[in-house]
């Protein structure tokens, strides 16, 4: 296993410069000047977007601009955005509070989402399963921001059980509604894939031969069925982390989260491509990272997989 990791981190770094590469082309080729209407009413003299434009790099070949990134992102030295406020400094506020949402996120859907497919699977057809399976098309049904504004105004506006809004020092209990929203889409999907595995593999020849031993049903289940059963699932889960922190934006803006979806939201609007380009970068890197753990977790699930 420890070639087959060291293969896959080396084909990240083809992806990983590819994706970075169509990150900095898709940016050079947006439409305007990000410095020309940024002295309000009036128009910027033509000496500051020179300036500004010199001072970025946008005058340089975006080749040339692209081989600076990556040096500057090598390095650890992002530079400036548009106010001349360090953006690595930015970063490094903002993402401590993105990665806690998304890994409390990521553990509600493991969590809630795989015991709920379980139980459902394992009680299909009853009262149980039907609940779950409703329970979960009206997760799927219902967009993040409707179950966003839904859950802050029920709970925080009506029955004020939270605050509708997360304060700078975002902690985890101020987080966990929050993270409940943006996990609930997944959390859904993650349920329907267990019970259906695990519906398909209670058919399975290994499991009648582990009841025909005379094993218990706790051990059936969490010694053979399980660990066969979680494999799509895991799969959804290692693919959806880099969505996770992508669509924080939404989550992070109804409660007026402080992360690295509101940074990216104000760069958007702002047009400032000294952020939104190393946090797309970063949000690939976190992709790839995720599914090659995902990868090696397999062997650990399953015996019969087994990495040259």
């Amino acid at each position: 296993m420890g070639r087959y990791a060291i293969r896959r981190l080396l084909q990240l770094i083809p992806v990983l410069l590819g994706t970075t590469f169509l990150i900095n082309f898709m940016v050079w080729q947006l439409p305007g000047d990000p410095f020309a209407a940024r002295c309000g009413q009036r128009a910027c003299p033509d000496s500051y977007i020179s300036a500004m434009r010199e001072q970025f790099g946008l005058d340089q070949p975006m080749l040339v601009q692209y081989w600076h990134f990556l040096k500057n992102l090598l390095s650890g030295d992002l530079g400036v955005n548009f106010n001349q406020v360090s953006v690595a400094s930015q970063l490094a506020d903002a993402w401590p509070i993105t990665i806690r949402l998304g890994l409390m996120a990521v553990a509600i859907e493991a969590i809630i989402g795989i015991a709920a497919g379980v139980l459902s699977g394992l009680k299909r057809g009853g009262f149980i399963d039907n609940v779950i399976t409703i329970s979960t098309l009206v997760m799927l049904s219902l967009p993040i921001f409707v179950t966003g504004f839904i859950l802050q105004w029920l709970l925080g506006v009506q029955l004020q059980w939270i605050n509708p809004t997360v304060s700078d020092a975002a902690t985890v209990g101020e987080l966990l509604i929050p993270a409940f929203v943006l996990a609930s889409l997944n959390l859904a999907f993650t349920a329907r894939l267990t019970r259906t595995s695990i519906v398909e593999n209670r058919r399975s020849d290994y499991v009648r031969t582990a009841v025909s031993k005379g094993m218990t049903n706790r051990r059936v289940v969490g010694v053979h069925l399980l660990r066969n059963s979680l494999i799509p699932a895991l799969t959804f889960l290692g693919t959806e982390i880099g969505s996770l922190m992508s669509g924080a934006i939404v989550t992070e803006g109804i409660f007026n989260i402080h992360g690295i979806g509101g940074l990216l939201f104000t760069a958007i609007n702002n047009h400032d491509f000294t952020i939104v380009v190393p946090v797309a970068s970063l949000l690939v890197l976190v992709y790839l990272l995720a599914n090659l753990l995902v990868d090696l977790l397999y062997g650990v699930l399953d015996p019969r997989i087994r990495y040259e």
